[in-house]
This record gives C-alpha cells, structure tokens and sequence, in this order.
C-alpha cells in the first residue's frame, strides 16, 4: 500500500481516526513509546503491515536501554579486558532503531529522496561570485 500525499493526510476524514493501541505483553516502556509515536502521528499513518514493524522497533527501544543500563553498570570493558557483549548488543539495536525509523518513515530523512537531496547540494555548491573574483573584492567587505 503507498503512503498517502501530504494534501490526503491533511484532509480531515469522517472515517476511522483511532489511533492503533500497543500490543498486549509489550512492558510499560514500550507500551508508552507505542502511545507517544501513534500520538505524535495521524491516526491512519500506518497500514497493517506496519504494525509488526512498530512493535519491533518500541521492543528494539526497550531492549537497547536495557543494554545500556547494563553498560553503565557495569562499565564498556569487562574484568579481562574484553568489550562488554551489552555494549556490542546496544550498538546493534540501535542499528535496527535506525532502519526501522526509516522503514517506518519515522524520522525526516527518510522522507527525502537522495538524489534530490544531492541535486539541491550540487546547485548550492561552487565559488560565491566575491570569493573567485578578485575585481570584484572591492565591491565586498567580506
């Protein structure tokens, strides 16, 4: 299913806007990251499909501060000198929290095409007329 226009989710619907509730069995801080990204959204912004994403990334959220509270009570380096398996653990959750971000079109930069983000860069780029001419260094003050 494709996602809406920016024009269709801005118009108001008269059908369903019930936000999806959180998975029964999720704990408490899942459950309240769950509310807190559908709240922070329109109600019909994800599709079905999208539910079983969500629920991985609050549980890839829930799993990823359990790993740093470890980290952190334990500290990055074990007794014999090797990286704690929580530290190794954290940085490959928040690998998944940033594709599923992304794959859920959760954070702005994966709602901009990279070609056009290239394009705009590639227009903006080069010499400032005052920085490459110097008969016209006088004319600025820079």
């Amino acid at each position: 299913m494709a996602r809406k226009s920016a024009a269709a989710l801005a118009t108001p619907s008269i059908f369903s806007t019930k936000r999806p509730p959180p998975p029964d069995g999720l704990p408490p801080g899942a459950a309240a990251l769950w509310v807190s990204i559908c709240a922070g959204l329109d109600a019909n912004y994800f599709s079905t499909g999208d539910m079983v994403l969500l629920e991985a990334l609050v549980m890839a959220d829930h799993q990823k501060r359990l790993c740093d509270a470890m980290v952190l009570r334990d500290g990055p380096i074990t007794g014999d000198g090797a990286i704690n398996p929580a530290a190794k653990l954290s940085n490959q959750y928040a690998a998944t929290l940033a594709a599923l971000s992304g794959k859920l079109r959760l954070c702005k930069s994966a709602t901009t095409r990279p070609e056009s983000a290239g394009l705009r860069k590639a227009l903006h780029s080069g010499p400032k007329p005052w920085e490459s001419s110097p008969e016209m260094a006088e004319y600025f003050n820079d």
